[in-house]
């Protein structure tokens, strides 16, 4: 098999795409030269084909020109210069902001708000979908559009301005990030105010940078923006152009691969206190509920006050909540691995393993075994 020498031009570097790309490389006799920073070393270099993925920045577009000057096939791996006719593959942003808006209804949030440091198309794409698929439209915080462009780059004019909208909106709140490193902004100024994460102020991000989540003082949510399988597709893609094939007539969109769920989003948007309460007192033994009777009696309201409370905050009854919160407790237990399924289940109140395992599914979508692997990988276990 010929050695095929192929341009890996990305800025800023992402180890899920390199990890996607490599992957086929290694397979397909591929030599790769990298280069994820924008550099003038790369003039003159001529190869079988590169992959880029573009930026409003003259150095990479003056390289992309030389390429396809030289007929060599580029193939772009993101949609931010859609006015740059080139094959593409890249994150179905769309479907990414639709994941981000169901996590937090999911949660019964009403008031949610989108940051993004920038503003581009791809932020567009993605704001639009959360907007659309979201009951109250949220509000948009894109630094980019409002800061003057000589503060653009001031930590703490975008600090500043950050906690003044954190500290003004409805709560609690759902933000939903650009990326990750948005909603580590995010949670930085949330604390600045003094906010309580995620009870005030609930937080998601996108790209699942398990580092960077993880090592925040509240570890962050995030949509599970496929990089790697939007590498390999990529590059499966460009061996593709420079076998002769022909490129296809729009963008190749991968889709994201559900929510890595961390301690930021780990609420519930109950505003009623009445509901609140009721949560509590659910949630002081898990084991052992009381009856919705009984919980109503507790707190001293008919069983018809309740049901109305529920119906008005949350659009479920008492006892679906109950379902919720023994699922929810039941994810924390997996992540923290100390219990078998079995012990779970029994720890949670469920009448048997079986029992157990079928509702985890109907809330999930998945085995508990199979939940428990995957928040396994994102946490970098």
């Amino acid at each position: 098999m010929k050695l095929k020498n192929v341009l890996l031009l990305t800025t800023p570097s992402s180890p899920g795409r390199f990890a996607g790309v490599a992957r086929f490389a290694r397979a397909n006799a591929w030599h790769l030269t990298v280069a994820d920073r924008l550099t003038h070393a790369l003039d003159g270099w001529t190869g079988d084909g590169a992959l880029v993925t573009l930026r409003d920045d003259e150095t990479i577009m003056r390289h992309v020109r030389s390429l396809r000057k030289h007929g060599i096939p580029v193939v772009d791996l993101t949609l931010t210069r859609p006015d740059v006719p080139l094959p593409r593959v890249a994150g179905d942003n769309a479907a990414i902001g639709r994941a981000a808006a169901a996590h937090f209804a999911s949660r019964y949030f009403r008031h949610a708000a989108w940051f993004s440091t920038g503003w581009g198309h791809q932020h567009e794409l993605r704001f639009k979908a959360f907007a659309d698929a979201l009951v109250t439209a949220p509000e948009r915080w894109a630094w980019e559009l409002t800061t003057q462009k000589a503060k653009a780059d001031d930590w703490h004019s975008l600090s500043r301005w950050l906690a003044r909208r954190l500290s003004s909106a409805k709560r609690p709140l759902g933000v939903f990030c650009f990326d990750d490193a948005d909603a580590s902004r995010v949670e930085s100024a949330a604390l600045a105010a003094g906010l309580s994460i995620p009870a005030d102020v609930a937080i998601l991000g996108a790209g699942d940078d398990a580092p960077l989540c993880q090592s925040q003082m509240v570890p962050i949510s995030s949509v599970r923006h496929d990089l790697e399988r939007n590498g390999y597709a990529g590059a499966a893609l460009l061996a593709r152009l420079m076998s002769g094939g022909k490129p296809p007539s729009e963008p190749i969109l991968i889709a994201p691969r559900g929510i890595a769920e961390r301690a930021s989003t780990d609420s519930l948007g109950i505003v009623s206190d009445l509901v609140k309460r009721a949560r509590d007192a659910y949630a002081s033994d898990l084991a052992h509920p009381p009856s919705t009777t009984q919980l109503a009696e507790s707190l001293g309201v008919s069983r018809a006050t309740l049901d109305r409370a529920f119906a008005a905050d949350i659009g479920l009854p008492p006892a679906k909540l109950l379902v919720r919160l023994r699922i929810d407790g039941a994810k924390r237990m997996m992540i923290d691995g100390k219990l078998s399924l079995s012990e779970i289940s029994a720890a949670l109140g469920f009448c048997n393993p079986a029992y157990f395992s079928n509702s985890f599914r109907r809330a999930t979508g998945l085995s508990p075994r199979t939940w428990q692997r995957n928040a396994s990988q994102s946490q970098g276990v």
